[in-house]
C-alpha cells in the first residue's frame, strides 16, 4: 500500500517483545481494543455495556527506538452550506486531524489483540497468547504468574476472616530466549506491521487494523475518593480465596481496624478477607470517617487478577459514585515502568 506522507506515521523498537504481550495480557478480557499511538507511547484501551474499563500504556521510554510523525491537518468549512459557488477565504474554515487520528492528532484503530499476542509469540518466547480470561490459578482456572493460594496468610478466626500477611513470592532467576521486535503503523488503512527477530532468524507480520469504535471514556471523579496502597499480591490472594459461586464482591474501606475488606457471600460460604494499616496495607486514605461499603459483579472484577499477577503494587480508589478504579505499576527495570488500570461501575452503595 502506497504510504500517503500526509499521514501520520510510528515505528518503535523494543528489544524484549515480551514487555510488550505482558502488558496486553493484563488487561485483555476481550479481543478487540483499541489501540492509540502517539508522540509519549502506545495504549489499550477496552470497555464492555459502560460497566468494565480497562488500559494500559507502554511508555516510549520503554522503546529502544521511537518514533512518532503527525498527520497533516486537515481544513475544514465553518458552514458547509456556504461552500457552493464561493471562493475560498481563510477566516472561514478551521483545522481538523483527519479521520483515523483523535482530537489530539493520535493514530486510532481498532485491533484484535489474540492476532497481536500470537505474532508476538511467533518464536515462542512472549509467553503464549493469554486469551481473554477472567480467571486464574486455583479455582479460576489456570495461567503462569500468579500464586495459586494465599499459603502464606494468616487466619484470622476472631473477625470471622482472613487477614492477609506472609513472606514476599520470590522472584526466580532464569536466563530466557529474548525476542526483538520492531513495530510500524503507517495510518489509516493500513496495517500493523510486527518485524521479530530471534537470534539472526527475521520474520514479518502484518496485522489487519479495523475501524475504530467511538471510544467510550469513563471520567473517573477524583474530587472525592478513599484510597488504599498494597502490593499487588495481597489483592491478587485475597480475590482468589473468595467463593466464586458469589455473583458480588464487596469493598468496605474503614478507618478503624481492619481498615479495608474484600467480602463474598456464595452459595458455599460467607468470607471476608481483611488487611489492616501497618501489617499489609502501604497507605489508606478515607475521604469521610465513616465505613465506605460497595459491592460489584465479581464476574468483571476477576477480570484484573493477571494483572495482579503481573504487577508488584495496586492503588485502589473508590469515587463519590461508588466507580472502583484499581491501577497497577509493572516494573521493567530500574527507573522503567508500564502501568495498567482497570475501573469498575457499583452496582449498590451501602450506607
Amino acid at each position: 500500500m502506497a504510504h500517503n506522507n500526509n499521514q501520520g506515521r510510528f515505528s518503535g523498537r523494543l528489544q524484549d517483545a515480551r514487555h510488550l504481550a505482558t502488558m496486553i495480557k493484563t488487561v485483555n478480557f476481550k479481543d478487540t481494543a483499541i489501540c492509540n499511538i502517539g508522540p509519549d507511547g502506545i495504549f489499550f484501551n477496552l470497555e464492555e455495556s459502560r460497566c468494565i474499563f480497562s488500559r494500559c500504556l507502554v511508555p516510549k521510554s520503554l522503546f529502544d527506538d521511537y518514533k512518532y510523525v503527525y498527520p497533516a491537518k486537515e481544513q475544514e468549512h465553518l458552514d458547509l452550506r456556504s461552500q457552493q459557488g464561493s471562493q475560498f477565504d481563510p477566516s472561514e474554515y478551521t483545522e481538523k486531524w483527519p479521520e483515523g487520528y483523535d482530537n489530539e492528532g493520535r493514530a486510532i484503530f481498532g485491533i484484535s489483540l489474540s492476532t497481536l499476542l500470537n505474532c508476538l509469540n511467533m518464536f515462542g518466547t512472549a509467553g503464549g497468547n493469554g486469551g481473554s480470561s477472567s480467571g486464574g490459578a486455583g479455582r479460576y482456572g489456570g495461567f503462569g504468574g500468579g500464586s495459586n493460594s494465599a499459603s502464606g496468610s494468616k487466619y484470622n478466626a476472631s473477625q470471622g476472616g482472613t487477614q492477609a500477611g506472609g513472606k514476599d513470592n520470590q522472584t526466580p532467576t532464569s536466563v530466557a530466549a529474548v525476542t526483538a521486535v520492531k513495530m510500524t503503523y503507517n495510518g489509516p488503512g493500513s496495517k500493523l506491521y510486527l518485524t521479530l527477530e530471534d537470534h539472526g532468524v527475521i520474520t514479518t507480520c502484518g496485522i489487519p487494523t479495523l475501524d475504530p469504535e467511538v471510544p467510550v471514556v469513563h471520567d473517573f471523579n477524583e474530587e472525592v475518593i478513599s484510597t488504599v496502597s498494597m502490593k499487588s499480591k495481597w489483592l491478587d490472594e485475597g480475590l482468589r480465596d473468595l467463593d466464586a459461586t458469589s455473583p458480588s464482591v464487596i469493598l468496605r474501606l474503614s478507618p478503624d481496624t481492619p481498615n479495608f475488606r474484600i467480602s463474598s457471600l456464595g452459595t458455599v460460604e460467607a468470607l471476608d478477607i481483611n488487611y489492616s494499616l501497618g501489617d499489609v496495607l502501604d497507605s489508606c486514605q478515607l475521604a469521610y470517617d465513616h465505613d465506605i461499603q460497595v459491592s460489584y459483579n465479581f464476574t468483571h472484577v476477576l477480570h484484573m487478577l493477571r494483572a495482579c499477577s503481573l504487577s508488584t503494587s495496586a492503588y485502589i480508589a473508590i469515587n463519590q459514585e461508588g466507580f472502583l478504579r484499581v491501577q497497577f505499576l509493572h516494573p521493567v527495570s530500574e527507573n522503567r515502568y508500564m502501568y495498567s488500570e482497570y475501573t469498575f461501575s457499583p452496582l449498590e452503595t451501602y450506607e
